[in-house]
């Protein structure tokens, strides 16, 4: 009988050393996790307006998640585009969007944080299509970004305004030929020579200024 409880309490202690081992390496492999690369399901989104002076004025951002992992979405894009094109009653055009998708393994990591300058992992996107991403470190996930650049749109009344300006001083010019004309017959020649050289003029008009509203 005391024999038979001895091999039971055995076999449990042997039991137990069996699992606690696996229990360790499983602890301590949670701890590695973050050096493991993962797909990406989500990434942050930063909106960049820039102004008529070509000057950074607004960022917003937004964190959006991927319906298929380490895929960008041609939908997805499309949505963002629309959804931050017109920011403050002002209409802005696309000028560029950037990708900044880390993808170096874990051998690379120092290197990496030693001199990160000497990477890069910035992709300028020609077309607006599907992009596919590269898996990244867990500890880097955070610093995955797109990047979408704004740039403001001139107004159609401030794109006609140079234009009639010039037309309108161009109109008094002949009208002020033409009295030389008919007052002094001799003078023809300088007077179509003085029209000419009108017509060669460039004038820097300054734009209209947007106010910008205050929050």
């Amino acid at each position: 009988m005391v024999l038979e409880e001895e091999t039971c309490t055995d076999d449990r202690n042997i039991m137990d050393m069996d699992t606690k081992w696996i229990e360790e390496y499983e602890n301590e492999d949670n701890s590695y996790k973050m050096f493991y690369p993962e797909p990406v399901s989500r990434i942050k989104v930063n909106i960049l307006y820039i102004n008529k002076k070509n000057e950074l004025e607004k960022i917003r951002e937004e964190l959006i998640y991927l319906s298929v992992s380490n895929r960008i979405k041609k939908e997805e894009l499309i949505r963002l585009i629309k959804s931050y094109d017109i920011n403050d009653a002002i209409k802005y055009k696309l000028v560029s969007i950037l990708v900044y998708n880390v993808d170096i393994q874990h051998s690379e990591l120092k290197n990496y944080l030693c001199g990160h300058d000497k990477y890069d992992f910035i992709t300028n996107l020609r077309n607006i299509e599907d992009y596919e991403l590269k898996s990244t470190l867990s500890y880097l996930q955070c610093i995955n970004n797109i990047y979408i650049v704004f740039n403001e749109e001139e107004k159609e009344e401030e794109k006609k305004e140079i234009p009639s300006t010039i037309k309108k001083i161009r109109h008094q010019d002949d009208y002020a030929s033409n009295g030389n004309n008919s007052s002094n017959g001799n003078n023809s020649s300088n007077s179509s020579t003085k029209h000419k050289n009108t017509k060669r003029v460039k004038f820097n008009l300054p734009h209209k200024k947007t106010k910008r509203r205050k929050h």
